[in-house]
């Protein structure tokens, strides 16, 4: 075999090989887990909705959302910490039950659990 059919061969299983790499970090990043976001109602005096209560944490810079006003629905959650919605969706729980109202509708009171998890819908 020639030198210059050796190097060929050595330069095509270097591109598999870079290849490969990339496939795998692709794959990494695609099935990555989101961890849930829980965060506990501590310290309020008085009954505030889930969206305030978020708002509060991000002023306090514990939490960082961006969210979307819809019109005669309220206020819904498109990103938490960096990642946004996209095939799952951030959806939220109170002391471990789903919620069936909007965050800036559900009202928690000291000691509720706020669970946010990166699910399908």
């Amino acid at each position: 075999m020639s030198k210059k059919t050796k190097g060929l061969i050595l330069i095509i299983i270097g591109i598999l090989i870079a290849l490969f790499g990339v496939f795998l970090l692709n794959s990494r990043e695609i099935n990555k887990q989101v961890l849930p976001v829980e965060i506990t109602a501590e310290k309020i005096s008085t009954e505030i909705s889930v969206y305030d209560f978020m708002t509060q944490l991000q002023n306090e810079g514990k939490i960082n959302f961006k969210e979307k006003t819809y019109t005669g629905m309220g206020k819904f959650i498109e990103e938490i910490n960096g990642i946004k919605n996209g095939e799952k969706n951030w959806i939220y729980y109170v002391n471990g039950q789903k919620a069936e109202i909007g965050v800036s509708n559900y009202k928690i009171n000291n000691g509720d659990i706020v669970s946010w998890k990166y699910e399908a819908y």
